[in-house]
């Protein structure tokens, strides 16, 4: 197998996707036709400066506000619902809140007015029902089915 093939679907994939663990790399490439040990991958991941950040691998220059964008809060967003017909209420993990909510503001949705967060709640403020519903879809898309209507 070709090295700067194999190392630049690496760099396409880390850039790309939410990978957590050589494992779920090693599986990426596979789907892409590259066979891939965990021996040549640890070696390509160091010669290529990638290293793990916020629990998911990252680019050598990734900048922290590129990193805070890109990373999986599904798991720690617990549920949001509709609360009126302007605001959405989203429960996280304790501590999670604010920069769940940084991720919210970073997708820049225009159905979405702004956020507010406290330690574990954040209210999301919508302009009418109708973008409220919207705001709903995307949550959906972000973080998972957790409507708790």
């Amino acid at each position: 197998m070709n090295k700067e093939k194999r190392q630049t679907a690496i760099r396409s994939l880390v850039r790309r996707a939410s990978i957590r663990t050589q494992s779920d790399l090693i599986a990426q490439l596979k789907a892409r036709g590259l066979d891939v040990d965990q021996s040549t991958l640890s070696r390509d991941l160091s010669e290529l400066g990638i290293r793990k950040s916020g629990g998911r691998y990252v680019l050598p220059g990734s900048t922290p506000d590129e990193q805070q964008h890109e990373i999986d809060y599904s798991p720690v967003v617990h549920s949001y619902s509709a609360c009126g017909p302007n605001l959405i209420v989203v429960k996280t993990d304790i501590g999670q809140a604010q920069p769940v909510s940084i991720s919210i503001e970073g997708k820049e949705e225009s159905s979405i007015v702004a956020t507010l967060a406290g330690d574990d709640t954040i209210f999301v403020a919508t302009k009418t029902k109708r973008t409220q519903a919207v705001a709903l879809r995307r949550l959906a898309d972000w973080f998972g089915d957790k409507n708790g209507n």
